[in-house]
């Protein structure tokens, strides 16, 4: 069976396509589905968006029928200029007469499209400071800037002609030695795989580390250095220096970034509304 919208045949090939771009990221987000309810979602929102898609084409063109060549021109001058002399739209231009005009006609499609996108959406109100601070508050772990740790380390990597035995053995003299008081950042320096900067590693939140380092770097008091423990990068000592506690973001420090997502919200809504009411009106039909 194929699929209508308003008389004309969408093809299969659209919706496999927007399953194909929206797979990695529907699946990630939809893991805990079973596979079989998560593939058939998948393919009902991809279907939903390509009928959408095409609607909104439908009324672009009967909103703006005529689009002017210069403005088409100019559209595919900047397309041009972005690009080598081997990119696709310098290919499609020389590909013969027939493929040159269906690349116009595109840009002209895009072009309504992005018209009818401004004339739904080009008066947005500016959201009150009620809103702005609501938004804030009801959000506020967003506006908030996470708990830092500096820290150094000491490493040792694993390669093919060090056993794991002979690399533990070595991080453990350098650990005996701190403990008999020689300087970390000496040790560092002159031991570690990673000398640079004394084994530096600057500020840093959880989650730019990995797991087993941030493990014990965050539980490290400022001034403590922690025994020797494994990564999947070898064997560490570290060392904490300072450590930030996570404090939410002035109010007026994000205000115009909360306008700008709730004008982005408002839009969004306005193109929901704008759809639901043109498919309500529209024929959608297997046949």
């Amino acid at each position: 069976m194929a699929l209508y919208v308003n008389g004309e045949q969408v093809e299969h090939a659209l919706v496999d396509d927007e399953i194909r771009r929206l797979r990695p990221s529907y699946e990630r987000a939809f893991a805990g589905l079973d596979e079989e309810d998560r593939e058939r979602q998948l393919v009902q929102w991809s279907r939903e968006n390509v009928i959408e898609a095409v609607i909104f084409r439908q009324q672009a063109r009967k909103e703006f029928p005529a689009i002017e060549e210069s403005a088409v021109q100019q559209m595919l001058d900047r397309l041009l200029a972005e690009e080598n002399e081997t990119g696709p739209v310098h290919q499609r231009l020389t590909a013969g007469a027939e493929e040159a005009q269906k690349l116009r006609s595109e840009i002209a499609d895009q072009i309504r499209h992005d018209r009818l996108m401004q004339k739904i959406t080009g008066n947005v109100p500016e959201p009150g400071d009620k809103a702005v601070r609501k938004h804030y508050e009801q959000n506020i772990e967003r506006f908030t800037v996470p708990e830092m740790v500096h820290a150094a380390h000491i490493v040792k990597h694993p390669d093919a002609d060090t056993s794991p035995e002979e690399l533990k053995s070595q991080i453990e003299a350098i650990y005996q030695r701190l403990e008999a008081g020689e300087l970390f950042e000496k040790l560092a320096g002159e031991h570690s795989d990673c000398p640079d900067s004394a084994g530096d590693l600057g500020f840093f939140a959880r989650g730019k580390m990995v797991p087993a380092f941030e493990e014990v770097v965050f539980n490290l008091e400022p001034g403590q250095y922690s025994g020797v423990f494994e990564t999947e990068f070898g064997m560490h000592i570290a060392k904490v220096y300072e450590k930030r506690p996570s404090v939410p973001c002035p109010f007026e420090q994000v205000r115009e970034v909360i306008v700008r997502d709730l004008k982005q919200q408002a839009r969004e809504k306005m193109i929901e509304n704008f759809l639901d009411a043109q498919k309500a009106e529209s024929a959608i039909e297997e046949r």
